[in-house]
């Protein structure tokens, strides 16, 4: 690399200068150190030569014209003071550029963290920090990500879904991570970014089936149910018998989705059959959400869930309840399944003539709704939430304590009737507007008497 005398260098100089075969420089005769460089192609750039502890160094400033005569003196004196210091600004730079970014940081997170947080909460990081921080901030590097970066990403998660809670477990997640990277030297002296953010107000989900509601999804169920004999013309095609059953033994106890077919994520087997106990009418649950704050759950039948298992057909060599294809396993793919009977509600009641105005619509009904319809049932026929919060096997000290006060016998009692409310709804039985009609006169019999008593 050539290199000629000293220049004082002008925007005309510069304009001047040929390309030539290989590159060159041209120092500047007025400021030590700074050159302007000429490549083959004609580019022109700033380049500081300097020495850092014996070592001849360049260090690229930026091209020319973009960086003007004068610019390129100024940066070039105030780097030189640095450099008399023994600051190696090329040496700054190169740190720089291989400085973590959030993506490194993620992958460090993923390896070194997650493996402590329980299953559940390790599922719901990794899934926030693919499809939520990676994509908008990986290519960040980790100690310049800042706290508008974060209030921007959080602000487009409450946009995209309003209930908040999203947001909420994002930040969370950002604020334990970049707690993490202060510690493992990848911010030195930086504050977290992801403090200080506001949490966004949560709307937690009370979706329930209506008693009409219950009723036209008892009709699809019978609809769709291979052991109906006597299947009309026209018929949609059947689903799983098995998979139908557990659609039904949600609704009749309010048993929650991994307590049939179980849960990897939680560690949670389904549910075999020799938990279940149809002369005792009950089942006892070893393995569920909560084992490790209220111990074995004992979820009590009325007689429709009895019915309904007792007629269950058992799979030879398989111990599940709610039997899988492959041998030996439980199913899976109920949610797709629940998916097909709920798209088939609209269709069995335009089969059945109802009226468009008066047809129930469960297109945002989640298997998870099933559990609270229970509670919903129970709570519409006048029983107090401690009972229900029993009933379905709620984790709260003082739900558990009324529970051991009640016993085994009252709750029992409560089981068969919630559950024969249940069972008559899905099976059709239950006359509306006959209800409806009995309950004004009702009413209006407890009125008069109020009535005649304010005229005296």
């Amino acid at each position: 690399m050539g290199r000629s005398a000293g220049v004082n260098l002008t925007k005309a100089e510069i304009e001047a200068l040929e390309p030539r075969e290989t590159v060159y420089l041209v120092p500047d005769a007025r400021t030590r150190g700074l050159n302007i460089q000429v490549t083959p192609n004609n580019v022109r750039s700033w380049v500081l030569r300097f020495r850092v502890h014996g070592h001849q160094k360049m260090h690229s400033l930026g091209r020319w014209p973009e960086l003007t005569v004068d610019q390129a003196r100024k940066i070039a004196l105030k780097m030189q003071v640095g450099i008399a210091e023994g600051k190696d600004p090329a040496a700054k730079r190169k740190a720089e550029r291989e400085a973590e970014s959030v993506a490194d940081l993620v992958k460090r997170f993923k390896q070194e963290h997650l493996p402590t947080l329980k299953p559940n909460s390790r599922t719901q990081y990794k899934r926030l920090l693919d499809k939520r921080i990676l994509p908008a901030m990986g290519h960040l590097r980790a100690k310049d990500v800042q706290p508008s970066d974060i209030a921007d990403l959080l602000s487009k998660i409450r946009a995209s879904t309003p209930k908040g809670i999203e947001a909420n477990r994002t930040r969370a997640v950002l604020s334990k991570m970049f707690s993490l990277a202060s510690l493992w030297g990848l911010r030195p002296g930086l504050p977290n970014p992801a403090q200080g953010q506001a949490r966004a107000p949560e709307t937690k989900k009370d979706r329930h089936l209506s008693d009409r509601e219950l009723i036209a999804l008892g009709a699809a169920l019978r609809h769709l149910d291979p052991a109906k004999k006597d299947r009309p013309a026209g018929a949609l095609p059947t689903e799983d018998r098995h998979a139908l059953a557990a659609i039904r033994l949600a609704l009749l106890t309010g048993m929650r989705k991994s307590e049939i077919i179980g849960d990897v994520v939680h560690e949670i087997p389904a549910l075999p059959w020799g938990a279940v106990d149809l002369e005792a009418g009950r089942i006892r649950l070893e393995h569920h959400k909560t084992a490790g704050k209220t111990g074995s759950r004992i979820v009590s039948l009325c007689a429709a869930a009895v019915a309904l298992l007792k007629h269950l057909p058992k799979v030879k060599k398989n111990p599940y309840v709610i039997p899988g294809a492959v041998k030996g396993e439980s199913l899976v793919g109920l949610q797709k399944i629940w998916g097909r009977v709920r798209d088939a509600v609209p269709r069995v009641q335009e089969k059945a003539e109802i009226p468009k105005a008066e047809q129930a619509k469960l297109d945002d009904v989640t298997f998870h709704d099933l559990r609270r319809s229970f509670a919903s049932v129970a709570a519409r026929m006048g029983y107090p939430e401690l009972i229900v919060a029993a009933l379905l096997g709620h984790a709260a000290g003082s739900v558990t304590a009324g529970y051991a006060r009640l016993g085994a016998d009252p709750l029992r009692e409560h089981v068969e009737a919630i559950g024969g409310r249940m069972a008559a709804l899905l099976d059709g039985k239950v006359d509306l507007a006959a209800e409806a009609i009995a309950s004004k006169k009702k009413a209006k019999t407890k009125a008069r008497p109020q009535k005649a008593k304010a005229l005296r």
